[in-house]
């Protein structure tokens, strides 16, 4: 059972896997997982690590929404989520930030994806 009722839906958009040359390996992968979200302003920090650079650039961006999924979810930084409201309107997302929220026991109990 969730911590948080899960009452929306996501779609997960991921791009194919590439070997180190660059070319695609296999194929894009689109999967649906169920979720919360919640709409509003919060300030992260998103770290870009650029292939064979030799730093770690930071910046503080805003995020336009939050959203939790149950225990420890499969979404990576390069995903897309897309996400349909109540109304019918479709949003595409990219995480910004993604963070496991653990219990007392070290699980995660709870992944959030700053959007």
């Amino acid at each position: 059972m969730a911590v948080l009722p899960l009452k929306q839906t996501v779609t997960i958009q991921r791009k194919a896997e590439t070997d180190r040359w660059g070319n695609e390996v296999g194929s894009p992968t689109k999967f649906f997982m169920k979720c919360r979200i919640e709409d509003g302003a919060k300030m992260t920090r998103r770290t870009s690590q650029q292939p064979g650079a030799t730093q770690v650039l930071s910046e503080e961006v805003v995020s336009s929404a939050q959203m939790y999924f149950d225990k420890f979810a499969d979404i990576r930084i390069t995903d897309e989520i897309i996400y349909q409201d109540e109304s019918g309107t479709t949003i595409r997302y990219f995480p910004i930030n993604i963070n496991r929220i653990r219990g007392i026991n070290g699980k995660t109990i709870l992944t959030e994806v700053l959007v």
